[in-house]
């Protein structure tokens, strides 16, 4: 009796254990078949207010607007969300002011990374919502040079954490070859030394 106690229990275990793996592995085959890769192509337009640190602590605008390229990369999919890590990368020219109304030519490139998590239109490939949006934060780091102006020379970076919300759609005909449009803000708190923060907008064109 004790012996066929022994045996149930043994089974029971590994019946337990088996169940545990295969839903383990299940898990983890559903992980790796919903990953997809995502990319969208656009524009930015940023704000950039700081101080600064030549000793007169004036003040520095910087007005600036990139051509973006933001590839993405879901690694969690459900059936109406995701999340994701992406690259809304950007490069480009704007033109810079200080106190003095004294203008210079800026050119930039800016290299975020960001963790998002989207919901409805565009959060999968497949979802076929006619809306959506998504909620985000990551770090980021842009670097400027300023030229053709005597007060506003300026060859500098601004880095540090933001946060970026939005949302998305897609009109009938672009909907039926999956393509859609995004419009995004962001607000990025620098962590140099001018102490930039950076007010931004986005409009990409979704694939």
């Amino acid at each position: 009796m004790v012996l066929f106690q022994s045996l149930i229990h043994k089974l029971t275990c590994m019946s337990i254990k088996t169940i545990l793996l295969a839903i383990t592995f299940a898990l983890i085959h559903q992980w790796v078949v919903s990953q997809s890769f995502m990319h969208s192509v656009g524009a930015t337009i940023s704000l950039l207010d700081g101080k600064s640190t030549d000793g007169n602590n004036n003040r520095i605008l910087l007005t600036q607007t990139n051509l973006s390229y933001f590839p993405r990369y879901n690694f969690v999919e459900y059936d109406n969300a995701s999340v994701s890590v992406g690259l809304p990368l950007g490069l480009g020219i704007g033109i810079a002011r200080n106190v003095y109304d004294d203008y210079g030519i800026a050119f930039a490139y800016d290299i975020p990374a960001v963790l998002d998590y989207n919901f409805g239109y565009k959060s999968t490939p497949d979802n076929d919502s006619r809306v959506g949006g998504y909620l985000g934060a990551g770090f980021g780091y842009y670097g400027v040079t300023i030229s053709g102006s005597s007060y506003s020379n300026f060859s500098g970076k601004s880095y540090g954490p933001m946060a970026r919300a939005g949302f998305r759609f897609t009109t009938p005909k672009d909907r039926e070859n999956g393509h859609g449009i995004t419009v995004g803000l962001f607000y990025k708190k620098g962590l140099e030394k001018e102490k930039f923060n950076t007010y931004g907008c986005n409009v990409y064109f979704d694939f």
